[in-house]
């Protein structure tokens, strides 16, 4: 029996008519991010995706190849829709990206606690912009309602960040583990010579407004 790394795809009918495709195909319209870590389903992309650029040409959408091993759809017109993701979602993205590139991270087979996730973002932007940026008022500032507040913003990031398959939850322990996806998040400042630095700095900034060009929709 042909096992599926040695099967050929010579048609888009092919293609379409595998069983792995339907679930391959609504992950990345809903803006999932298929990686190494998914063997069967990166094999598949692999060996299809010229056929799969034509297909989802017809969409207006390109399918992307990350040099870092891992496919995600992006849209490029009107027809799937575009949705920049949320600023909590971006800054909670680049913070895991960073400690992604910190060799205790390696230690700790890919494990980031949650609340080293909290630590970082309070370390790079300050309490008071943190706030600001996550829990927003009106008038005035109360800390116990702004901890809540942070910490929900946070924890719906994370959640969906799962759902697009850049990162995985494990509630059990507290932690969370990025995928190789998650280096999308470092690609304003990919060229910097200090790539470490040049996102720090990026996340101080905290700009959390990307051109829908570099970010994929959540539809």
């Amino acid at each position: 029996m042909q096992n599926d790394s040695e099967r050929t795809y010579n048609s888009l009918d092919q293609v379409i008519l595998d069983p792995l495709f339907p679930g391959i195909d609504h992950r990345l319209r809903t803006g999932g991010h298929i990686d190494m870590d998914d063997i069967r389903s990166y094999e598949f992309l692999l060996q299809t995706e010229p056929l799969l650029q034509v297909f989802y040409e017809g969409y207006a959408c390109r399918l992307v190849n990350g040099q870092e091993g891992y496919f995600y759809l992006l849209s490029e017109g009107d027809l799937l829709g575009r949705r920049r993701l949320s600023g909590a979602e971006m800054l909670v993205g680049q913070v895991l990206a960073l400690l992604r590139m910190d060799p205790a991270y390696l230690k700790k087979a890919g494990q980031i606690p949650l609340e080293q996730i909290l630590s970082h973002l309070e370390m790079l932007l300050g309490r008071q912009r943190l706030a600001e940026l996550l829990a927003p008022r009106a008038r005035g500032r109360d800390a116990e309602m702004d901890n809540r507040k942070i910490r929900e913003a946070v924890d719906k990031a994370i959640n969906g960040l799962a759902r697009l398959g850049f990162i995985t939850v494990d509630r059990t322990n507290g932690s969370v583990a990025s995928g190789r996806s998650i280096t999308r998040f470092m690609e304003p400042v990919r060229d910097a010579r200090d790539l470490a630095a040049a996102l720090e700095d990026l996340i101080k900034l905290g700009e959390v407004e990307v051109d829908d060009e570099e970010q994929q929709n959540e539809n």
